[in-house]
């Protein structure tokens, strides 16, 4: 069926003009005003020293006897415990992060057989002085711990320093925004709409240990930058009106 041009839709053009940080988008106009909009990304970063380190540390305990396997896990978890305070771990810094007990089992004549059972108990541990990360790493090797993983330096940002960053990040946009809205041959008008996102990266590649004595040699080669240089980012998302 054809129909007659007083049916047809009138077209309105939509112009998208993206580069690597900003996209602009001219949307259709509601009424008899116009409502275009760009949306703008500005950013802003700082690199930081780290004031702690996480760490997990992890015990596995297997034996045919569920009430031995968990009695020498409880074991060395209270010798690892006691190792930390000694080195200055407050008890509020260690919080366990999982507890798990699991039968093992085998297949003999095609048959599944009980063999045992694995307990495994985690604990996550904060350390404020990041010279005792490797004495931590050592105490819990010492006590039996054979699962040493997420090993991460992090900073406490101060609110002067997101401050910073947030004003930054919002001149870094409108800038990109007064660029392209000159490019396109309007003005910046009023904001929309505005959201502020934070990250934390570290230059350090700390990865995911399982042995022990891989992270123990990691640590002693280090460098106290590689250790601790933290970039701390901040991503201003902000919606101008075109005019």
């Amino acid at each position: 069926m054809k129909l007659s041009k007083s049916l047809l839709l009138k077209t309105i053009a939509i112009t998208t003009i993206c580069t690597s940080m900003a996209t602009a988008v001219f949307a259709a106009p509601q009424g008899t005003f116009d409502t275009s909009e760009i949306n703008i990304t500005g950013q802003a970063s700082r690199s930081v020293a780290p004031n702690y380190a996480i760490l997990t540390l992890g015990i596995t305990s297997q034996d045919t006897n569920i009430n031995a396997a968990k009695s020498n896990n409880d074991r060395i978890m209270s010798d690892l415990i006691s190792r930390l305070a000694n080195l200055g771990v407050a008890k509020k810094d260690i919080y366990t992060s999982s507890i798990s007990i699991n039968p093992t089992s085998d297949y003999q004549d095609g048959k599944r057989i009980n063999t045992g059972y694995n307990v495994s108990n985690h604990v996550t541990v904060k350390i404020n002085n990041l010279d005792n990360v490797g004495k931590v790493v050592d105490a819990a090797v010492s006590a039996g711990a054979n699962d040493i993983n997420n090993l991460s330096f992090q900073n406490d940002v101060s609110q002067q320093l997101s401050d910073s960053l947030t004003t930054e990040a919002i001149q870094n946009g409108r800038h990109k925004a007064e660029v392209i809205a000159e490019a396109l041959g309007r003005t910046l008008g009023p904001v929309k709409t505005v959201s502020i996102s934070t990250t934390e990266t570290s230059t350090m590649d700390s990865g995911y240990y399982r042995n022990p004595v891989m992270l123990k040699a990691a640590l002693e080669t280090a460098t106290p930058v590689e250790k601790g240089s933290l970039i701390v980012s901040q991503d201003a998302n902000i919606t101008y009106y075109l005019q």
